[in-house]
């Protein structure tokens, strides 16, 4: 998502209000990011860091529950928790 982040509204605003971590994703390397955010100000306020990488993403996690299947070890025991009781991403949502 941080490539993108020029494209976001007032992306410099929320520089001014936070610094901006990130960790690259698979297909999106530091080089690549650092280019798409290159023209944007305040360049010091994000900063990059490293992780082992996890190829799942937000609507990995959302399919996994919709099929009934676990997220237990891919998700915070308190998030998974909470999916549950809330019972949250059990169908989905149409797209307006």
């Amino acid at each position: 998502m941080a490539a993108s982040l020029p494209s976001w509204r007032e992306p410099e605003a929320l520089l001014e209000l936070a610094t901006l971590g990130v960790a690259e994703r698979a297909g999106t390397g530091r080089d690549a990011i650092s280019a798409a955010l290159e023209g944007l100000a305040a360049p010091e306020r994000i900063r990059f860091f490293s992780m082992p990488r996890i190829d799942l993403s937000s609507t990995d996690i959302r399919a996994r529950v919709r099929a009934g299947r676990s997220v237990r070890y891919l998700v915070p025991d308190d998030v998974a928790r909470l999916i549950d009781v809330r019972g949250l991403y059990r169908t989905e949502v149409p797209v307006t």
